[in-house]
């Protein structure tokens, strides 16, 4: 059974660690690591790391960067310091289905895709997904996936913000892109995808993100759309003239933007029909939909 390394990136939010912690713990499949980089946080985050270490042996690698340097340069620390031929992640204030990690590796060998990853569902309270995290799925419904190309995830991220793949192949590319304000894990699925083929994705919803809207949050941010900016100028070359259209559109959304009925129609994107709605309707009813 192949080592899968799990990072965890984290800062001030140790009763949500916990959480996020406990579900990779929880994983039905055995052969994981945890390494958690700790972005100086001033609450108890170290005793509540100290106390995991004590418990398990060997499970965990604990990193501490004194000052903040972001999450991405958080998430690469780890993966210099991870040792699993597999690697995936997770934020601190999300959390993983108890058979996320064995349906990865499953996925993965049994596909030889660039990556794998499964559905996300966003929740606000636990009681919305609880019955999500709960379900056990049997092996042949765990075996189901579906196809990731280059061309479709050039529209959007059908990945979400966590991937399973070779961590020798995260080394390869250089990690994640820590000059990029947001985006960070789209462009790196992009770059996988480009250099390796396309990925596989679990119909079912095993990983749940945390949209909690009283926390800051970089997709409530304008570092959303300097990153998305920065998306389109990296990847430009592979992009479609419709699929840069879409982009725009997508500007236009996250920028709060009705720009002129002359520049949407100019903009319709056909595979990205979905963002030329959204700006339309921000547009005539000024409800901006994220």
């Amino acid at each position: 059974m192949s080592l899968v390394s799990v990072y965890i990136p984290t800062r001030n939010r140790s009763a949500l660690l916990r959480r996020a912690i406990d579900s990779v713990l929880a994983q039905t499949y055995a052969e994981i690591e945890i390494v958690v980089c700790d972005e100086a946080s001033d609450d108890d985050t170290p005793e509540v790391m100290a106390d995991y270490v004590a418990r398990y042996p060997g499970k965990f690698t604990y990193l501490r960067n004194e000052t903040p340097q972001g999450a991405c340069r958080a998430r690469n620390r780890c993966m210099e310091h991870a040792r699993g031929t597999y690697v995936t992640g997770l934020d601190d204030d999300d959390f993983f289905h108890p058979q996320r990690v064995e349906c990865l590796v499953d996925l993965y060998q049994a596909h030889s895709p660039s990556f794998a990853c499964t559905r996300f569902k966003y929740f606000q309270t636990l009681p919305q997904v609880e019955p999500m995290r709960d379900r056990t799925f049997s092996a042949a419904e765990l075996a189901k996936a579906e196809p990731l190309t280059l061309p479709g995830m050039l529209y959007a991220n059908h990945a979400g913000n966590q991937v399973l793949t070779e961590l020798s192949r995260m080394r390869e590319l250089g990690g994640f892109d820590e000059a990029m304000p947001s985006w960070q894990d789209y462009d790196m699925w992009i770059r996988l995808a480009d250099r390796f083929g396309p990925a596989v994705r679990s119909p079912h919803l095993l990983s749940f993100v945390d949209d909690d809207r009283s926390r800051a949050r970089i997709r409530n941010s304008n570092k959303r759309a300097e990153g998305s900016q920065r998306f389109m100028a990296k990847h430009a070359s592979l992009m479609s003239p419709d699929q840069r259209r879409n982009h725009r559109n997508i500007q236009y959304v996250m920028n709060r933007e009705r720009p002129p009925l002359g520049d949407i129609a100019r903009n319709v994107s056909l595979g990205g029909y979905k963002s030329t709605l959204k700006v339309l309707i921000h547009k005539f009813f000024g409800v901006a939909l994220g």
